[in-house]
């Protein structure tokens, strides 16, 4: 029993240490947090070594020399025990775990390009390695009875050696495993031509032989442990020496390479970083101390046997369930796994001797290998040969149609001002609505508002101010006018003005901000407000920060004391312009700063705040799944949280670039145009400097049926990661006709067997960017700009050509996507045409609310996974001699009807509701909402009907 709760005990642990690694921050620093973690396992196993009595597993071992020792009784009877370990073995084992971790750093560094499942052979490793000490397997000279067998007879002596069995499921094991950990979709993220793909994937292999190694030496050095208390020490001194030897390696990483500061530190990560070491490095002693009494009751290959089958087959039963679905194309390759994770481990636990299993016997482990194997030959087949009756989209499009009725009724239910003020009471748990909201509601009945009521995003950005006091507020706004690239808006006594010069490049943004708000001045209070005339967005405040405000804010209070009348300093403040030009000396914000202090926007408890996402390789399904029906989006606010979907952190290049102007960490009443949801900035209508022309009045049926983007990359600062994971340049890469052959795309095409219905399957990427109709291409690309003053020699960008410019808006498809700072500058214009919107972002701005996925707009996910299938449901794949897919012609029925319906319902609803008009009518509401929160009597001045009203 206590061998089977040690075993227990290394496999959980094991379990959680690879399943934990992903979702916690210690990969940011892998030299420092290895040496850490392997000191704190070696203190922590040289602190149980004293409890050595109180715990379970053999207690020494038999020694010719020394004779027998304590437990010597159960060690006579072990067999397993290795040869004696050399004195130098002990520095080898040092030597290959600090290799080991710094080969795997390595391999994280370029993780796009290396292969999935190498770890499975792991077995097979270890067992090549017992091999070199094996007796040959070869005809014994000294027998004369061996000359005289046959060829057959011979053959069959040696099918009979435990030996061939043992090769046999340990190729089988290995085997099964790997194709249960090799299905996972890859990333977009790019695996250039000039990244170093072929030296990732030795080095994986290196690895692998290294793990083979350590394996082996520390089973030796640990069978020969006199007693448990030697053993565990011996296992502390392997471990502490281990993190001294990464020690040295990371102050030469730092001294001798110095390559920037090692981390940026701030409140509150740096003590959830210590949180992860500690938990980790006391699991990796467990593991490790449980690991060690097995060690004279097996073999290093029998536990590494038990623990690659354990993983292989929750993976296993894991793509099983996921069969016909877009994260498992490959029912063959699902049941081969299993079926030889089957065979192999029943082959492996006899040649092993492994009498049992944790707590099971072998015979009744292999009798449930058994039926599983023949459910799996069962189930599969079945599960496989169910296929998707209709398009999943075309019961999206026909939902997302009844959620806009309903929205739209919710969003102007009011008809009357009497049942204007009861919904906004009603919204807004009793709080009366701001003074002169008479005046408002009719300007905006008068200007045939379709929004009324629903201003949630307005409401969402106020709200934390409502707990501060109005005096730190407008204190609060000088304070912001004072950074750079601000200006500021007054208005005082029915008048509005600015204070941009005449040659400032942002004076025509706030002329024309100053234009929409002349038409209702008169009813407004006295106010400043701090306008953001940056793209990107500035007040990043931690969320423990903004819950503090927001519940303050709910709380109602009384200030009847307080004065009535708002004094403003009668002067502006002068503008301060952010340094341009190659020489100016910018306050950058370092990438790994910013997404730190992004994490610290999040929740405790959620994937962005537990790490950083370093699984660049493969498709993060847990980020995808919350807001997807397979691979196309359902809930398009939720895919613009970050908070559960760190792998963005890596594949948009708003967040792989450092911020030329630091975001500020306290609550400044600051006015953007747009924000992620990780920023507290305050959205409202402001045009762009660059606002794109008149949108097109040509019709859906006449334009270029393609999908269409361009782009053009200018940047002052770059990087590899940049280069290889923006969002831009992911997208050119992903719809290129020039891909490797090796690389597949996932799709929902018409089923081999069934036309009339469907089928995720994975095709050659470029034989499907050749049979669909795309367009997309830089006009230009400079990812790191001349004379910028930056290093960007190590970045190579010759995979993207350039293309000529050409109108959008002459396209039937169009695809919108950020730019490295902000929106999209041309999606409006899409919209307002009759053109069909592919939308991907993060950002928000006034209007974002109003405007519907599937209604309005095609909404795309920013990894690009499930790109293809969603271009292919509305212009179809035509089938012709020239275009095959995967060897097959294609031929796959265009849903044209929903895409031009979409076209339609975005040019009709931005008629309505994205007009000058509906800009006015926003920004009337948020400045008489603003109005009310600076004013020292906030809590008893609203807006009250009368009774003849």
């Amino acid at each position: 029993m206590s061998s089977q709760i040690t075993a227990l005990c290394a496999v959980t642990s094991f379990l959680w240490l690879i399943h934990s690694l992903e979702g916690h921050q210690i990969i940011e620093q892998p030299r420092l947090s290895s040496l850490l973690i392997l000191l704190i396992a070696g203190l922590a196993s040289y602190a149980i070594s004293y409890f050595a009595d109180w715990l379970p597993g053999a207690n020494g071992r038999y020694d010719d020399e020394l004779g027998p020792l304590k437990g010597g009784a159960r060690a006579n009877a072990n067999l397993n025990l290795p040869r004696k370990p050399r004195r130098y073995f002990l520095l080898i084992l040092v030597v290959c775990i600090v290799v080991r971790f710094e080969a795997f750093h390595r391999v994280t560094l370029d993780m796009q390009c290396s292969k999935s499942g190498v770890e499975a052979w792991l077995p097979l490793a270890i067992l090549a390695c017992e091999f070199l000490q094996m007796p040959r397997l070869v005809r014994d000279e000294d027998d004369p009875e061996e000359f005289q067998k046959s060829i057959f007879e011979f053959i069959s002596d040696r099918i009979s050696d435990s030996r061939v069995v043992l090769v046999t499921g340990t190729l089988l094991l290995s085997w099964g495993a790997y194709l249960a950990s090799s299905q996972e979709p890859r990333s977009t993220f790019l695996c250039s031509v000039h990244d170093r793909g072929v030296f990732v994937v030795f080095v994986q292999f290196f690895g692998l032989a290294l793990d083979a190694a350590i394996a082996i030496i520390i089973w030796r050095i640990l069978a020969w442990a006199r007693t448990t208390k030697s053993r565990l020490k011996t296992l502390s001194g392997i471990l502490i020496s281990s993190s001294f030897g990464m020690c040295i390696l990371y102050w030469l990483s730092r001294s001798v390479w110095p390559s920037g500061p090692a981390s940026f530190q701030f409140r509150g990560v740096g003590s959830l970083y210590f949180f992860d070491i500690v938990v980790d490095g006391l699991t990796l002693a467990v593991f490790l101390v449980s690991t060690s009494f097995l060690a004279t009751e097996g073999t290093a290959l029998s536990f590494v046997g038990i623990v690659t089958f354990t993983v292989g087959l929750l993976l296993g039963l894991q793509k099983a369930w996921l069969i016909g679905t877009w994260e498992n194309t490959s029912p063959s390759a699902t049941y081969f796994s299993l079926l030889l994770l089957c065979i192999g481990f029943s082959a492996f636990t006899y040649s092993n001797d492994l009498k049992s299993m944790v707590f099971l016997h072998r015979a009744f482990v292999v009798i449930l290998l058994a039926v599983l194997a023949i459910a799996a030959t069962i189930y599969i087949p079945i599960k496989a040969s169910h296929l998707l009756d209709t398009h999943p989209l075309s019961k999206i499009v026909y939902d997302s149609r009844i959620a806009a009725d309903r929205w739209l009724v919710h969003a102007s239910y009011s008809d009357s001002l009497p049942v204007a003020v009861q919904e906004y009471l009603d919204r807004h748990n009793g709080r009366d609505p701001p003074a002169n909201f008479d005046a408002w509601y009719h300007y905006a009945k008068v200007h045939n508002s379709p929004i009324i009521d629903n201003f949630a995003q307005m409401e969402k950005d106020i709200l934390p101010f409502w707990g501060m006091p109005p005096a730190k507020i407008r204190e609060g706004i000088r304070q912001a006018v004072a950074e750079p690239d601000m200006a500021m808006l007054k208005i005082h006594n029915g008048t509005v003005k600015h204070n941009l010069p005449p040659a400032n490049a942002y004076r025509l943004v706030m002329e024309e901000l100053v234009d929409l708000v002349k038409d209702f001045v008169e009813h407004l209070p006295d106010m400043e407000l701090a306008i953001n005339m940056d793209d990107r967005p500035r007040v990043l405040l931690p969320l423990d920060d903004v819950e503090r405000y927001k519940a303050a804010g709910q709380r109602k209070r009384f200030s009847k004391l307080l004065p009535r009348t708002i004094q403003f300093p009668e002067d502006m403040p002068e503008p301060q312009l952010a340094p341009v030009g190659p020489d100016a000396q910018r306050n950058y914000l370092p990438v790994a700063a910013l997404r730190e202090l992004t994490a610290l926007t999040c929740p405790i408890g959620t994937a962005v705040r537990s790490g950083v996402h370093w699984d660049i390789r493969d498709v993060c399904e847990s980020c995808v799944n919350p807001q997807s029906v397979g691979q196309f989006l359902t809930n398009w606010p939720l895919s613009q949280d970050i908070c559960h979907q760190s792998d963005l952190l890596r594949l948009h290049s708003f967040h792989i670039t450092p911020a030329e102007l630091r975001p500020t960490r306290e609550l400044l009443p600051v006015f953007s145009r747009s924000k992620t949801d990780s920023y507290n900035d305050i959205l409202l209508p402001l045009r762009r400097i660059n606002q794109p022309s008149e949108p097109s009045t040509e019709a859906f049926d006449n334009k270029i049926k393609k999908l269409y983007w361009r782009a053009k990359v200018d940047r002052l600062w770059s990087s590899r990661e940049l280069v290889r994971g923006g969002h831009q340049e992911r997208l050119v890469h992903t719809v290129s006709t020039s891909v490797s052959p090796s690389e597949k795309t996932r799709i929902l095409l018409p089923s081999r067997r069934n036309h009339d219905k469907f089928s995720y399957q994975e095709v050659s990427t470029r034989d499907l960017n050749t049979a669909l109709q795309m367009d997309i291409g830089f006009t230009s690309y400079s990812p790191c700009r001349p004379n910028s003053g930056h290093n960007c020699d190590a970045v190579r960008h010759d995979d993207f050509g350039t293309k000529v410019e050409g109108d959008l808006l002459h396209h039937q498809y169009v695809m919108c996507m950020d730019t490295d700072h902000g929106p999209s500058r041309d999606f409006l214009s899409v919209v307002r045409s009759s053109s069909v919107p592919f939308y991907a972002s993060v950002f928000k701005e006034w209007y974002s609310e109003r405007l519907l996925p599937w209604i309005h707009f095609v909404p795309v996910d920013l990894r690009f996974h499930g790109l293809h299938s969603t271009l292919a449901y509305f212009t179809g794949i035509q089938k012709k001699p020239e275009f095959k897919i995967n060897g097959r012609e294609v031929d796959m029925k265009g849903r044209l009807d929903d895409a031009k319906w979409i076209a339609e319902q975005g040019k009709q609803w931005a008629g309505r509701a994205l007009r000058k008009e509906d800009m006015q009518v926003y920004l009337f509401r948020l400045l008489l909402e603003w109005g009310r929160v600076i004013d020292d009597k906030r809590d008893e001045i609203g807006f009250v009907l009368s009774r003849g009203e």
